[in-house]
């Protein structure tokens, strides 16, 4: 009998529980999940940091490139305009402006696309075969800096403002009422021309419904006037006045005088 209860007693120690060994996997494993639930949250936020920075970067190159698309688009409206003007293609030069755009030229303002505009491009402008290009005149060549062209689009794309120099041909019709500057009208001769260089101050708004870019205002700041045609090796310097009267008196003339 008692040997029975010593074997017994042997085989039930064998079957027993190994505890400590548990005990040691449970700590070792509550430890793991502790470490990943810290770990977790801190690879989250690392993940929507990159995102967010990824994000950002992307926006922030795109908005770059289409700051570029305008001001390319902007040069390329401002060369269209001169080889109109150029052309003498004073009607289509018209549909370069917004609705509300103002020129200011020689003293006076023309306001309004279809008014003001249109009066001194179709009227004043192409009596006087105004805007054809030509070369600066000798001794009135623009320094370095004048030279610059500049465009500055808003960060919000919807308006920019430019500097663009200008070396032209201005006319005007000489105001006469003899018979020989009358034929010479019909000739399209009996213009006093003259050459002129200076600075576009151009300032542009975007059309919202197609997105193409208007002159909202343009003046011609003017640095230097010469009596002086292609080809000559030598000019001088000329006084043109200024408008003194306004639309309706002057039938080509401006909205308003600048005093």
């Amino acid at each position: 009998m008692n040997i029975l209860k010593s074997k017994s007693k042997s085989g039930d120690s064998l079957k027993q529980p190994n505890t400590g060994r548990r005990s040691f996997i449970w700590k070792a494993g509550a430890a793991m999940s502790a470490v990943l639930v810290t770990a977790i949250p801190g690879i989250a936020r690392t993940r929507i940091n990159k995102d967010t920075n990824l994000k950002a970067k992307v926006e922030r190159l795109s908005k770059q490139v289409g700051l570029l698309e305008d001001e390319n688009a902007i040069r390329s409206l401002h060369r269209a305009y001169e080889n109109y003007l150029d052309s003498g293609k004073y009607g289509e030069i018209v549909n370069f402006f917004s609705d509300e755009a103002e020129v200011i030229f020689n003293g006076g303002v023309f306001k309004g696309k279809n008014s003001g505009v249109h009066r001194l491009y179709c009227s004043h402008f192409s009596a006087g075969l105004t805007g054809k290009k030509m070369d600066p005149a000798p001794g009135f060549q623009l320094n370095a800096e004048q030279r610059e062209d500049i465009v500055e689009v808003a960060a919000n794309r919807s308006s920019a403002k430019a500097r663009f120099t200008y070396s032209i041909q201005v006319g005007a019709p000489i105001k006469s009422d003899l018979q020989l500057v009358k034929m010479a009208r019909l000739q399209g001769e009996g213009i006093m021309k003259w050459w002129e260089g200076g600075i576009y101050e151009v300032a542009y708004v975007k059309n919202i419904k197609d997105g193409n870019w208007k002159i909202k205002r343009l003046e011609y700041r003017v640095l230097s006037k010469a009596d002086y045609k292609p080809g000559r090796t030598y000019a001088k310097p000329i006084s043109v006045p200024s408008f003194s009267k306004v639309y309706p008196e002057d039938q080509a003339g401006p909205d308003q005088l600048i005093t």
